[in-house]
C-alpha cells in the first residue's frame, strides 16, 4: 500500500515537472516568434515614422548602402522596403559594467553616438573581424548597461547604423540565404528600433 502511494506522488511529481516545462516551452515559442499586441494608436504613430525613415532618411544618412543596392537592382528604393516583423527587444540581454565607454572623441564613430552623447551602437563580430556571427550592442553610459540589439549568423551582415533621433536608432545590412552575403549581392534589410517603447521593426525587400 505504501509503495503505491509513493509511485501515485512520484507520478505527481513528474505530471507537474512536465507541465511547468511545456509552460517554459511556450513561452519561448511565443517569444522567439516576435509577435507582440500594442496598442493600435501606438502601432499607427510607429508605423507613420518608418513610413518617414524610409523615404527620406535612409537614402541621406547611408549613402554608400543604397548605391550597393542599386548597383545589383536599378530599382531600388529604401521607401519600398516592405515590414517583415516588429518584435520585443529581449531585455533579458542587458549586463552592467562598471567602466561604460563612449568615443565622443572619434569623429569617425561621431554617427553611432546618441544626440545627447550617453548612449554608443557598438559593432562586433562579422567578416571583417574573421567572425561569422555579428553583433549590434547599445552601450548605455548613465546606466552602466551594454544591451544586445541585435544578433545574427553568417547569414546576415550589418553594413551601418545611425540616430534618428535619442529614442529611434536604424541599421541597414544584407541577408543572404547562401553563407556570408558580400557587398551587394545579399538582399538590403533594414531595422528600425524605438528604444522607449523598446520595440524593433524589420524591413526588406520583399516581407515573408
Amino acid at each position: 500500500m505504501r509503495n503505491k502511494g509513493w509511485k501515485t506522488l512520484y507520478a505527481v511529481v513528474v505530471l507537474v515537472a512536465v507541465v511547468l516545462m511545456l509552460v517554459l516551452l511556450v513561452r519561448k515559442g511565443h517569444r522567439d516568434d516576435g509577435a507582440v499586441s500594442i496598442d493600435p494608436a501606438v502601432e499607427r504613430e510607429l508605423t507613420e515614422k518608418e513610413k518617414d525613415i524610409l523615404k527620406g532618411k535612409i537614402t541621406a544618412a547611408f549613402p554608400e548602402w543604397v548605391r550597393s543596392g542599386r548597383s545589383s537592382d536599378a530599382r531600388f528604393n529604401p521607401s519600398a522596403l516592405q515590414k517583415e516583423s516588429i518584435e520585443v527587444i529581449d531585455s533579458t540581454l542587458i549586463t552592467r559594467e562598471n567602466d561604460v565607454h563612449v568615443p565622443l572623441d572619434d569623429e569617425s564613430l561621431r554617427s553611432l553616438v546618441s544626440p545627447d552623447g550617453t548612449k554608443y551602437l557598438e559593432f562586433a563580430g562579422g567578416p571583417e573581424e574573421g567572425e561569422p556571427d555579428s553583433e549590434l550592442t547599445l552601450v548605455d553610459a548613465p546606466r552602466s548597461e551594454r544591451q544586445r540589439l541585435l544578433f545574427y549568423g553568417p547569414s546576415v551582415r550589418f553594413d551601418d547604423a545611425a540616430w534618428v533621433d535619442a529614442e529611434t536608432v536604424v541599421v541597414v545590412g544584407e541577408g543572404s540565404d547562401e553563407g556570408i552575403p558580400r557587398t551587394g549581392s545579399g538582399q538590403p534589410l533594414v531595422w528600425i528600433f524605438h528604444l522607449r517603447q523598446q520595440l524593433v521593426s524589420t524591413y526588406s525587400v520583399s516581407a515573408r
